[in-house]
C-alpha cells in the first residue's frame, strides 16, 4: 500500500493518497486547499485517481473536490458508515463518527485511522450544540474500542506532531479521558 499524508493549504489541513501498489489505482482523501500539490505526489507514483472522499462536507476539507474531479477521472463517493471500500487488494472501512458534523466518518486502512476532525492529535474537532457535543462523546467512544496499536491520521495538524495512536491519545487527550457525558461537556465549554 502507498500512504501519504500531505499538507495541503492554510488551514493546516493533511490531504491523504491511498493506493494500492500493485494496481496503481487510487483513492484521495480531503484534497483541502492544495489539490494540485496531491495530484502531484500521485503523477510521482504513476497512480491512476479512481476515487474521491471526503471525511465530511465542511469547506476546508473539499475545496479541492471541484479540480480532482475535472483533473481526473475519480469518482466521488457519498460514504456512510459500515460500508467498505476495495482498491485492489487494499480495503477501507468507513466508520460513521457524527459529531463534528451529521455527516463526519473515519476512515479504517491497514492499521491507520483517518479522523477528519473527529478526533486530532491531544485534542476533537469543534461542536456548535450540545446535542452535537453528545454524539461526538458517542463516536470518540466508538474508536476508543480500537486497539491501542491503530495509528490516528487527523485532518489538520493541530498537535504537537502529525500522527499519534489511539493508546497514545487515551492516555494524553483530556477529552479522551472524560468519565461521562457531563464532565466531556464541561470540558468542552471550556
Amino acid at each position: 500500500m502507498i500512504f501519504k499524508q500531505i499538507k495541503a493549504g492554510h488551514a493546516e489541513n493533511f490531504a491523504y493518497l491511498i493506493a494500492d501498489e500493485a494496481s496503481k489505482e487510487a483513492i484521495i482523501v480531503d484534497p483541502s486547499f492544495d489539490p494540485a500539490k496531491v495530484l502531484q505526489i500521485a503523477k510521482e507514483y504513476s497512480l491512476t485517481i479512481k476515487y474521491l472522499i471526503n471525511t465530511h462536507d465542511h469547506y476546508d476539507h473539499t475545496d479541492g473536490n471541484d479540480y480532482i474531479l475535472t483533473e481526473t477521472e475519480a469518482k466521488l463517493l457519498d460514504i456512510k458508515g459500515g460500508e467498505e471500500i476495495n482498491l485492489g487488494s487494499v480495503k477501507l472501512k468507513i466508520i460513521a463518527t457524527p459529531g463534528h458534523s451529521e455527516d463526519s466518518v473515519c476512515i479504517l486502512v491497514d492499521g491507520k485511522l483517518l479522523t477528519g476532525d473527529t478526533l486530532f492529535v491531544g485534542s476533537v474537532g469543534r461542536v456548535w450544540s450540545e446535542k452535537d457535543a453528545k454524539e461526538q462523546f458517542k463516536s470518540l467512544q466508538k474508536l476508543m474500542q480500537l486497539p491501542d496499536t491503530i495509528q490516528v491520521y487527523p485532518g489538520h495538524d493541530y498537535g504537537d506532531k502529525p500522527v499519534s495512536t489511539i493508546g497514545i491519545e487515551k492516555k494524553t487527550n483530556p477529552y479522551l479521558q472524560c468519565k461521562d457525558f457531563a464532565q466531556f461537556w464541561r470540558l468542552r465549554q471550556g
